[in-house]
């Protein structure tokens, strides 16, 4: 079943505004090859400005391997460095993004085991050397959820148990917002909301930081965010396998006050729906 988690978070962590760090943002820092299984890979990245970035990559011969990975990063200083996050910076990240891909046209009629992958991605940076990876997983089977870098597990659809939430070639609409910890014992949350534009499916799911692991309350300062491409390769596609994964209508704010009213609305309403 689809799984709707909600967790009532104090106002002062949900207001905290963000500083000038996620106010930077200006470029996109591309990194290719973060995983390069497929080194004879050809990719084509679109960048139009902060609005948008796209990677089309057709995977090249040879057998299945894992994956290529790529990264678009958030960057304040025009795509030279990672745009470094702060623990007390509360951001939005709204976006659109489709997933493509060829992998499934074998001639079989089923899914292949290994499928392309994308969404937001952290770098929960725990010091000395100590990155705790996660994020938005989409991936090309159906299944959306959210998890890793100290997030607490979110679940929006599971292709195994037939509550698949996307195909390739579905436009998503998307956001990630995080807030802040505020007074002592506020913990640090985040709300997904998604939307498949094509089935009309959308849900918003809220959750905290886990006060259990191993990082700070929240994202830690120094961490980092970025738009994740993860291709593969299906060998029986005759002519190759093509993975395009674009996001578009990209924005990154700061929130506010007002926004967190609207989050704790939502968290209360939920609430009342199942009492």
């Amino acid at each position: 079943m689809l799984q709707r988690v909600s967790v009532l978070v104090a106002v002062a962590g949900l207001a905290a505004m963000a500083s000038a760090g996620i106010t930077d943002f200006n470029a996109f820092k591309m990194e290719y090859r973060n995983f390069n299984d497929y080194p004879n890979s050809t990719i084509t990245p679109t960048i139009n400005g902060t609005s948008s970035v796209r990677i089309s990559e057709n995977m090249g011969p040879g057998p299945q391997k894992f994956a290529n990975r790529h990264f678009a990063m958030l960057s304040g200083d025009g795509g030279a460095t990672r745009l470094s996050l702060q623990n007390s910076e509360s951001f939005k990240i709204s976006y659109k993004m489709r997933l493509n891909s060829n992998i499934d046209q074998d001639g079989s009629g089923q899914l292949w085991p290994q499928q392309p992958e994308g969404g937001i991605f952290f770098g929960n940076d725990r010091g000395g050397g100590f990155i705790d990876e996660g994020g938005i997983f989409v991936i090309g089977n159906g299944t959306v959820f959210v998890g890793g870098a100290n997030q607490r597990f979110s679940l929006i659809g599971e292709a195994n148990n037939g509550t698949g939430r996307l195909s390739k070639g579905d436009t998503l609409e998307m956001s990630y917002t995080y807030y802040a910890p505020g007074v002592t014992g506020a913990l640090a949350a985040y709300a997904v909301q998604y939307k498949n534009l094509n089935t009309g499916f959308s849900t918003t799911v809220f959750n905290t930081f886990d006060p259990n692991g191993p990082d700070a309350n929240g994202l830690n300062n120094g961490s980092w965010v970025g738009f994740r491409f993860q291709h593969t390769r299906n060998p029986l596609v005759a002519g190759g396998t093509t993975n395009d994964i674009e996001y578009f209508d990209i924005n990154v704010v700061p929130t506010s006050s007002s926004l967190a009213a609207l989050a704790l609305g939502g968290l209360v309403a939920a609430r009342r729906r199942r009492a």
